[in-house]
């Protein structure tokens, strides 16, 4: 299993994951000042978010569709891989389709998850 996010597993022989990025974004609040540089100020702690990026060939045109569906209730989820247990919300979902044959079905399908991390992480080592 590469990763689990909420019930639906990316396996290897599967749905594969080519690339997972993460993100950390810190938050300020900007002081302008005249005649003197900028002052900033720290607001909060971090936001950490995470992309997923993969391409499924040959594979059931519906392999998608459970991801989706859990991602359209909103909720948090359970995002797992080897080394990291994270409550995510699923913030979006792209897919892209094509090579098409001539009955309208498709060999690729491409996709891209942002994900957004809800407070700290647990991780295992």
């Amino acid at each position: 299993m590469l990763a689990l996010i909420g019930d639906f597993k990316f396996e290897i022989n599967d749905t594969n994951i080519d690339k997972i990025k993460s993100t950390l974004n810190f938050n300020f609040k900007t002081n302008h000042r005249l005649g003197n540089f900028d002052g900033y100020q720290a607001t909060g702690m971090y936001e950490e978010g995470l992309e997923l990026d993969g391409v499924l060939i040959a594979k059931s045109q519906k392999q998608l569709l459970e991801f989706e569906t859990m991602a359209k209730l909103k909720l948090p989820v359970t995002f797992v891989t080897d080394d990291v247990i994270k409550t995510i919300l699923i913030f979006r979902l792209e897919r892209e389709k094509s090579n098409f044959l001539k009955d309208g079905a498709f060999i690729k399908q491409s996709y891209k998850m942002v994900l957004q991390v809800v407070g700290d992480g647990f991780r295992t080592i």
